[in-house]
């Protein structure tokens, strides 16, 4: 086989030698100019059809340049070098080497492009700039009212589990949070999102749950639907002590139907169903435990020192229970002490 072109015998690709072939042949192309979109509000990057999140802008750089390489379906790139240089305040000059094979040829093409970034308005941000929400997430709390602290808690409790599921899904996100009736109502962009915000709220702390929905009109001949779901918290926290039937338990775990609590006379575990403990009176939280100097010992008793009174006091030391440090934690109720733990 020789090469039509200088007459060259050997291996020939499209009746060329690999000289004439290669002189008339490229695999690759990059246009001039790119422009790349980044979102004044969230400074995310549009590449393709997603927006893509970079710590640094010129390794989105780079990675929209390399996307935009056109390859010729008869090659693959094994191997690119990509290299940026920031020209101004939103150019760039990208460099790229892509090592590549044509059958069994081993090619190595430069390429060079601008890349101009252009400031934009995202979708998912352009819904959150207008308010944009299909659902309303009402936190509330029952009899008891929430403290400074707990309103914080639950509220970053809700927020955080938003934040997680926006890592997968752009569509995640609370539009607007405001305070109404002792607690929040969260703005949330979708009703799929606000059911499932609103059932781990439920499976965290053990909460109430109603939903209901309002027509809000049509699109494309479809209703549009607005739902609310109301969640309401019981007045007892993990870790709260509660009096039921006069005996006092401490609140161990809550979840979506039931509660664990811990007996304070006998250290026993109980479940009891939530809608059983929606009117249970709450007698202390975990800031009216006190810490309880350990003066002796043995299998069955500890003697403590009262962390009121300094008077020196006999508690039931409970089965398999080790002592950490010197003290214990004790609750004080109605002129006895209750054994709490560590």
């Amino acid at each position: 086989m020789f090469c039509v072109k200088c007459g060259r015998e050997g291996r020939t690709y499209s009746a060329l030698c690999r000289e004439c072939f290669l002189q008339a042949n490229r695999f690759t192309s990059v246009p001039e100019f790119l422009d790349l979109n980044v979102c004044a509000h969230c400074n995310d990057y549009l590449m393709g059809k997603r927006w893509k999140h970079y710590d640094l802008e010129e390794d989105a750089v780079k990675d929209y340049a390399a996307d935009n390489i056109a390859l010729r379906q008869d090659a693959r790139i094994a191997e690119l070098e990509v290299g940026a240089e920031k020209m101004d305040a939103k150019h760039y000059r990208v460099r790229m080497v892509a090592h590549l094979f044509h059958e069994d040829l081993e090619v190595a093409e430069d390429m060079e492009t601008t890349v101009r970034v252009r400031r934009n308005v995202c979708p998912k941000c352009n819904k959150i700039q207008g308010n944009y929400f299909e659902s309303i997430v009402q936190i509330r709390p029952s009899d008891k009212r929430f403290s400074d602290e707990e309103r914080e808690t639950v509220l970053n409790r809700a927020l955080s589990y938003v934040e997680g599921m926006a890592k997968d899904s752009r569509d995640a996100f609370v539009a607007k949070v405001t305070q109404a009736h002792g607690g929040y109502d969260l703005y949330v962009s979708t009703i799929s999102l606000g059911k499932m915000l609103s059932r781990d709220l439920v499976s965290t702390y053990g909460a109430e749950f109603k939903e209901s929905s309002s027509l809000q009109g049509q699109k494309d001949g479809h209703d549009i639907y607005r739902v609310t779901y109301l969640v309401r918290l019981p007045p007892y926290r993990v870790r709260d002590i509660v009096l039921i039937n006069g005996r006092l338990y401490m609140v161990h775990s809550t979840g979506p139907q039931s509660a664990k609590l811990r007996d304070l006379k006998s250290n026993e575990l109980l479940t009891v169903m939530n809608q059983d403990l929606r009117d249970v009176k709450v007698v202390g939280t975990s800031k009216d435990v006190l810490d309880a100097v350990v003066l002796t010992e043995t299998e069955r008793e500890y003697q403590i020192m009262h962390p009121v009174t300094f008077r020196t006091v006999e508690i039931k030391h409970p089965r398999d229970f080790e002592r950490k440090g010197d003290t214990v934690k004790v609750f004080p109720y109605e002129g006895e002490l209750y054994f709490i733990g560590n």
